[in-house]
């Protein structure tokens, strides 16, 4: 039988007189009581899970040695692309003694550039990554809704390398 009073709201005075009624009978106090007792231990429950997750937050089975392992990593990536960037021929234009052509000096100045930019990619990815991890379902639906920070933008993801850079 279909409930045709969803709309209807009851206030205190309502709730107590229904309460009252159900507390007249044994089998009514049984139940009430019975009532209160499943909603705590499911209450008791969630927050117990809930506690649980905190404790042992989910980073893709890894915990916390494998978000150190991948902040070494990414750390190291950092340290070759500096020692990469240091091998390069000095590109200082005010030198007179450095030697080299202008097309040399744009040549040095763009390898410079490309190694510094495909290391913040791969750096950027990896930090999306770990960040991904510690998102709610709710955080992903959002996420996936294409849209950028400010109206009629697109997402940034729609192009990760733009064209000028590489």
């Amino acid at each position: 039988m279909p409930d045709e009073d969803k709309d209807v709201t009851f206030g205190d005075l309502d709730f107590d007189t229904i309460e009252a009624a159900v507390m007249e009978t044994a089998r009514g106090r049984w139940f009430l009581k019975e009532y209160a007792r499943r909603n705590r231990n499911a209450d008791t429950r969630l927050v117990l899970e809930a506690v649980d997750r905190l404790k042992h937050p989910d980073t893709g089975g890894t915990g916390i040695a494998g978000l150190k392992a991948d902040l070494e990593e990414m750390a190291s990536a950092i340290r070759r692309t500096k020692e990469d960037v240091r091998s390069l021929p000095a590109i200082e234009a005010d030198d007179p003694l450095n030697g080299l052509s202008d097309a040399e000096f744009e040549a040095a100045a763009q390898q410079r550039i490309k190694r510094m930019v495909r290391t913040l990619h791969y750096l950027e990815g990896r930090i999306q990554g770990l960040l991904r991890q510690c998102e709610t379902p709710a955080d992903r639906q959002e996420a996936s809704s294409g849209q950028g920070p400010f109206d009629d933008e697109p997402s940034p993801r729609a192009h990760p390398h733009p064209a000028f850079l590489m």
